[in-house]
């Protein structure tokens, strides 16, 4: 007669209440806890814009960092669950932390245009990031669109205090970011059809657009997340991201017209070489050190999107390091959290 494992048929038994606990919790929408937990405090605003000086850490690096993010989500991903955090990264390693967070658009920025962002608020926030850590320059990372906006402001403000630029997932070409080319590319729609009663473009758009860009992913979802509710922590990390993800804000309709236009339409980043503020912005005029990290399993900003920079930037200048991730897993996630995340902080140590 067989013997029965008692014990292993608790541990399953364990294992499908757990499972069943958690996707009752993913069914029902329970909020998820924690998010963005590391403190913070308000240190420089202006118009919608606030800029976050993060606490704890030993800063011993004597160049403060400032996170940059897209105008199309909210920027708590960089700091999306205890360990689970590029802001505690950044912290433990001994870095002084700061954050740009654009607010939630209203009709008072439909009018902002790309060199609101790259002339003014990102320089200016650098310089109240400097002043406030008693520093003489500032790391900027970008992430996504932040990226390209840095990457302009870098280059178009040769007096602005960066000591080394970090741009993460940055669309160049933006005719390989599908399906903008199908929505709005010559002869499509034109961006002020798309505009609300705002004068911006609304989040649900954003949305649905990310969404035709990864048909598949509900179900992907689904997959993943039957593989993450065995476990409590890794279910609530799932939900975060998940949560993160959909949770989109309205695009300045200014600026969401010259992208079009310009960067989509023109592809004038493909060349270097934008027009920004009634002046044109060349890219190679970046003299910092550049590092740029990207993801060789992005669908949202294929490699073919970021490549171009390569040709833009002297060897000098430009580092690219690829790495084995999507979009968010370059920064979130137990691989980014052991590999790519470190390798960013050596990157930069070695040039502080």
């Amino acid at each position: 007669m067989p013997t029965v494992d008692v014990a292993a048929i608790k541990r399953g038994l364990g294992v499908l209440q757990t499972r069943a606990l958690n996707g009752l919790r993913h069914l029902g929408d329970v909020p998820v806890e924690d998010l963005a937990s590391t403190p913070r405090e308000a240190v420089w605003s202006r118009d919608q814009v606030v800029l976050y000086r993060y606490q704890g850490g030993s800063r011993t690096k004597r160049t403060p960092i400032l996170l940059v993010m897209s105008l199309v989500t909210r920027p708590y991903v960089f700091d999306l669950r205890p360990r689970n955090s590029l802001v505690e990264d950044f912290l433990a390693a001994g870095h002084d932390v700061f954050l740009v967070d654009w607010g939630s658009p209203t009709a008072a920025d439909a009018a902002n245009t790309l060199a609101t962002y790259c002339d003014e608020y990102i320089p200016r926030a650098a310089e109240a990031a400097c002043r406030i850590a008693g520093a003489e320059r500032v790391n900027i990372l970008g992430y996504c669109l932040g990226g390209t906006l840095s990457l302009l402001a870098v280059a178009g403000n040769p007096t602005l205090p960066v000591r080394n630029l970090v741009v993460l997932a940055t669309p160049i070409d933006f005719a390989e970011l599908k399906p903008l080319p199908a929505l709005l590319g010559e002869g499509r729609m034109d961006p002020e059809h798309i505009l609300d009663d705002t004068g911006n473009v609304p989040a649900d758009f954003v949305k649905d657009t990310f969404a035709m860009i990864q048909p598949t992913a509900k179900m992907t979802t689904l997959a993943s997340l039957w593989e993450s509710t065995a476990d409590d922590e890794f279910t609530a990390a799932h939900m975060a991201l998940v949560g993160w993800s959909l949770d989109h804000i309205p695009f300045p309709g200014a600026a969401f017209g010259e992208i079009v236009r310009l960067l989509l339409r023109q592809r004038v980043l493909v060349e270097g070489r934008c027009p920004v503020g009634g002046r044109t912005v060349d890219l190679a005029d970046i003299a910092c050190p550049v590092l740029s990290v990207v993801g060789a399993r992005d669908v949202l900003v294929p490699t073919a999107a970021s490549s171009p920079l390569e040709a833009l930037l002297s060897e000098d200048v430009l580092e690219t390091m690829t790495v084995p991730a999507g979009h968010t897993g370059l920064f979130v996630g137990r691989l980014a959290h052991k590999k790519h995340v470190p390798s960013i902080i050596e990157w930069l140590a070695e040039r502080d």
